[in-house]
């Protein structure tokens, strides 16, 4: 008889707020940029996205170190420990997505940066509150790049289930779409937030909470496919965990159906209202997560 030996993924909590974390940093940063490809690199939405999107990542970062045995060794996976030069596999999602995490936190400090010396903190040489990065030609092709980074942060954890031999996650080519799309909405979540408990709720942020409205609407038609996608496999009764189910379903309704609600019917006033909207998006996408990463687990 042929048995299959299964690794232990050792996908602790530490690891699912990593995934968060660094999905809602790509998710801001990609809102920026929308913002600098219309000419607006230098309002205060683009700032607010460039000034959550480096911490965000580097406390990603740190997780990311917490959960390893060995934390003091991080840096083995990116640089070879007896040569100390670069070590990249590009067979392998996991050195990808080290590369992937450590060139978008370098991109997205250099624009929190840019974003300080706009606020008139300090000035380096040339770099002046007048004369920053984004908001010129030079700005557009940082955050093009920075954007395509971002994207990457977003599904690199997802690939990396999807093409592991692990029961409810191999094949599962769905997933990847569903993670950058829960990126963008809760990225684009945590700008609007920002500025609504700043009170700078102004043309810029009113547009990324509009454009926010269509991504949860794509956002909601994946995850329908992605259950329907489960009803079809074999292994399905692993997401049916009562904590997997309720996390998903929960993740859907709070982060998918009652922001449309919310912002249909406008109960409350403006402000409050993209606020608790904003706040339902970040942790239905967070519930979201957990179910798809856990169910397997808990299995």
């Amino acid at each position: 008889m042929l048995l299959e030996r299964l690794n232990d993924p050792h996908w602790t909590w530490l690891v699912y707020l990593e995934m968060f974390t660094a999905g809602v940093a790509g998710g801001a940063y990609v809102a920026a940029t929308l913002l600098e490809l219309s000419g607006r690199g230098r309002s205060p939405a683009a700032r607010t996205a460039h000034l959550i999107a480096f911490p965000l990542m580097a406390v990603a970062g740190l997780l990311l170190i917490f959960d390893l045995n060995r934390p003091g060794r991080f840096w083995h996976m990116i640089v070879q420990a007896e040569r100390y030069l670069p070590m990249l596999k590009p067979w392998s999602p996991m050195s990808l997505g080290s590369w992937l995490l450590l060139l978008f936190s370098g991109v997205a400090f250099v624009s929190f940066v840019d974003a300080l010396i706009a606020r008139r903190l300090f000035h380096l040489g040339g770099w002046r509150y007048d004369r920053t990065l984004h908001g010129g030609p030079l700005g557009i092709a940082w955050s093009v790049f920075g954007a395509v980074l971002a994207f990457g942060v977003g599904i690199y954890s997802a690939v990396l289930m999807t093409t592991s031999t692990f029961p409810g996650w191999s094949h599962l080519s769905i997933v990847p779409a569903v993670y950058v799309a829960t990126a963008l909405i809760t990225g684009v979540a945590a700008v609007v937030l920002v500025q609504a408990i700043r009170g700078q709720l102004d043309a810029d942020t009113l547009g990324l909470d509009r454009a926010n409205l269509w991504l949860i609407g794509w956002w909601l038609v994946l995850v329908v496919v992605f259950l329907l996608t489960l009803m079809g496999r074999r292994d399905a009764s692993i997401y049916l965990d009562d904590r997997s189910l309720t996390a998903i379903l929960a993740g859907t309704v709070l982060a998918g159906i009652l922001p449309l609600i919310l912002h249909a019917i406008r109960p409350v006033g403006l402000t409050s209202r993209l606020a608790v909207s904003s706040v339902l998006v970040l942790i239905g996408g967070f519930l979201l997560r957990y179910g798809i990463v856990m169910g397997p687990q808990l299995h």
